[in-house]
């Protein structure tokens, strides 16, 4: 999410949407990454059903800071069950 929409609850809400859309679907798993330094989109993750995997090692250089990325992963319960 750009900046100016930051704390509206936008990424929020548009991945709450995109959730109950799939749940109802064939999808059986998404995958999700994000900073480490951006707590806000873990907290809408993990909100939301994802399941935290691991951070990377590699670390990156953006606007000036030392980042690695954070790994999600969200399972279809449907999918779960049949398992």
């Amino acid at each position: 999410m750009g900046q100016v929409h930051t704390g509206k609850g936008v990424a929020k809400r548009a991945l709450k949407l995109l959730m109950e859309l799939v749940t109802d679907l064939d999808i059986k798993q998404i995958e999700a990454k994000t900073t480490t330094n951006n707590i806000a989109s873990q907290k809408v993750l993990e909100n939301n059903g994802f399941e935290y995997i691991e951070s990377s090692d590699e670390e990156f250089e953006m606007d000036g800071q030392k980042l690695n990325f954070v790994y999600y992963l969200w399972t279809n319960k449907r999918f779960r069950l049949l398992n």
